[in-house]
């Protein structure tokens, strides 16, 4: 446990965390936070980035892209109302 303090900043009140708790939660300067109140307790939570296209797709080799029995079925089926292709 980290004893902090309620310090002035300008026109609001800061509280710093320290380094190593920043570290061990894989937080740095900028990095958002909820903030809820439970049980008269003040809880901040990491608010986690949402993943990049990028990132998205790194684990994707083209195996998982090939066509399954299924989707050839459906891309060989006829059309059956008004389809334009």
């Amino acid at each position: 446990m980290a004893t902090v303090a309620i310090r002035k900043s300008g026109g609001g009140s800061i509280v710093t965390l320290p380094k190593a708790i920043l570290e061990t939660m894989h937080l740095e300067v900028g990095s958002s936070l909820d903030l809820t109140i439970e049980a008269n307790k003040i809880v901040l939570t990491p608010r986690r980035k949402d993943p990049s296209l990028e990132e998205l797709l790194e684990g994707i080799t083209p195996d998982m892209l090939a066509p399954t029995e299924e989707d050839r079925e459906w891309l060989d089926d006829q059309p059956m109302g008004k389809e334009l292709f």
